[in-house]
């Protein structure tokens, strides 16, 4: 539990970075879509991450920074066969990137140089002060005061999708409690409302697990019933949990490619890859199997402008952009009206080095220029917000979504969705009441537990927002539609009373999240 008081300077700033992927392993398909992206996010986000808190600290720079990690990703961090699978596709890239600068003209050569140097250093990086385990490094930084480490819901659900069923909603804030609880030893004092996603009772469920604070749009905060003074201030919720609302205008700043920083033309271009078909016999051992076109691309290009031709990406040039970007950020916060209350801009870690690559030198930037303004103070969130003044009210039903509301995630492309998951999960409810308060033993204990880990997958935000957002469409439907389809021969084989070791062990094979899954947790109320 944070313990730490917070700075008594009049404003703080809060930083929030949300790590969050679907579980993306695929034991059938290596080098899948879903485990490019993890890997993509580990190489250019989380451990460049890690890099600027270690390389701060090692400075004696202060940093407060609170860091959100979902339950999905954490069980994804602890396999060490996708730890293995990340090497060799690091190292493959690194080749890929090698191989371009003894081919490439002279332009193309030097960035290219760069970037094999660059994932050189993540690679090292991640063996050398790591030792392989990013998050026994973040429980490190976090024990230092220097992070304040927070989880989310068990797979990321779009928890106002589920309100009229609270037990649904029990299950997936306990099960991702637990699994936080297991890997670093200590419950959050905060917790990331999946997709900022509120409804008014919410955080009657959020209090009653312990939680101290959790964060929504502004729009959450200046709705409230009855209004506070500022969308600054916290809400303090008739549960004594506090609720506080981002900075919508800082936060775009940061993530808006048109009105913010990183559309910048000397940025890397995030949309235009070199993609590469490996078939050299190194690439080849470095990726574990036969040759195959590696789904990864590598980004020489900066953001240029608008047209189509893009200029060579220039590492030095963006580097001292962001630069100027983290002094701009500081100087608009020093020029705002004097007076208390909190900054809170939170973000998807994603953000940083994967979508904007350079987003982890803006970061390390500001929280070296941050000491030399005094009138600000950098702060984790559970501090920033018990040391300011609240206002009591409950928050107005909200998400940070393109409306604001839960359309983004509930809508008509959706639609087919929502009644296969209640479907499925009267199903299981209906199984885990006929099998009382205690788990069964032997297969038909694990076939239930299994039943409840699939549920609980299907349940994740992320493939309405895919479906919605038509990106990766196809894969999105087939992702859920693979999850309900084995979550209902489960309870299937249940119903029947013969449930078989065969379609056990193939659903346990690519479902594997939760491995010590509570099923208390999916009990109504009354059965703790």
């Amino acid at each position: 539990m944070t313990s730490r008081k917070a700075n008594a300077a009049a404003r703080h700033l809060v930083l929030l970075l949300h790590a969050h992927l679907p579980d993306c392993r695929r034991p059938d398909e290596p080098d899948s879509l879903e485990e490019t992206w993890f890997f993509g996010a580990l190489m250019e986000s989380y451990l460049p991450i890690a890099r600027m808190l270690e390389r701060l600290e090692r400075e004696g720079i202060a940093v407060r920074l609170t860091l959100s990690l979902s339950p999905t990703l954490i069980c994804m961090l602890q396999d060490p066969a996708l730890r293995d699978r990340f090497r060799r596709r690091l190292a493959a890239t690194e080749q890929l990137a090698r191989r371009d600068a003894r081919e490439a003209q002279c332009q193309l050569r030097h960035v290219a140089e760069w970037h094999a140097g660059f994932f050189q250093e993540i690679g090292r990086f991640f063996d050398q002060q790591c030792g392989g385990d990013l998050l026994r490094f973040f429980g490190q930084q976090h024990a230092a005061g220097r992070l304040e480490l927070a989880t989310t819901a068990a797979t990321h659900a779009f928890l106002p999708a589920h309100q009229a069923h609270p037990a649904r909603v029990r299950a997936q804030i306990g099960v991702g409690l637990d699994v936080f609880f297991k890997a670093f030893g200590f419950r959050p004092d905060f917790f990331w409302l999946p997709e900022c996603g509120y409804y008014p009772g919410l955080d009657d469920i959020l209090a009653s697990f312990g939680v101290r604070a959790f964060a929504l749009e502004s729009h959450g905060i200046t709705r409230a019933r009855p209004p506070p003074s500022s969308g600054r201030t916290p809400i303090r919720c008739p549960s004594g949990i506090l609720a506080l609302g981002r900075d919508t205008e800082l936060s775009r700043l940061v993530w808006s490619a048109p009105g913010g920083y990183p559309g910048h033309p000397d940025y890397r271009e995030f949309h235009r890859d070199r993609i590469h078909t490996v078939d050299e016999a190194a690439l080849t051992a470095c990726l574990g199997g036969t040759a195959r076109r590696l789904p990864t691309g590598l980004k020489y290009w900066r953001v240029t402008g608008p047209h189509q031709e893009k200029a060579w990406y220039d590492p030095a040039a963006a580097a001292g952009r962001a630069c100027e970007h983290a002094k701009d950020f500081l100087q608009r916060l020093g020029a705002a009206p004097e007076g208390h209350g909190i900054w809170f801009v939170p973000f998807d870690a994603e953000l940083f080095g994967h979508w904007w690559f350079e987003g982890p030198i803006w970061l390390e930037e500001l929280f070296r220029l941050l000491p030399h303004e005094p009138r600000i103070a950098a702060e984790t969130v559970t501090p920033a917000v018990e040391a300011s003044t609240a206002h009591v009210g409950r928050p107005a039903p909200s998400s940070w979504g393109e409306a604001g509301d839960y359309s983004y995630w509930i809508n008509s492309d959706t639609a087919w969705l929502y009644p296969q998951l209640d479907e499925t999960a009267r199903r299981f409810e209906a199984l885990l009441a006929r099998f009382g308060h205690e788990a069964p033993a032997g297969l038909a204990g694990r076939t239930l537990r299994q039943a409840s880990r699939t549920l609980l997958l299907a349940q994740a935000s992320d493939w309405p927002f895919l479906i919605r957002a038509g990106t990766a469409r196809e894969a999105a439907v087939a992702q859920v539609g693979g999850l309900l389809s084995r979550c209902a021969r489960l309870c299937d084989e249940l119903e029947a009373g013969a449930p078989t070791e065969a379609t056990l062990r193939r659903c346990e094979s690519l479902d594997r999240a939760f491995p010590s899954l509570d099923l208390r947790h999916f009990q109504p109320r009354s059965g703790w």
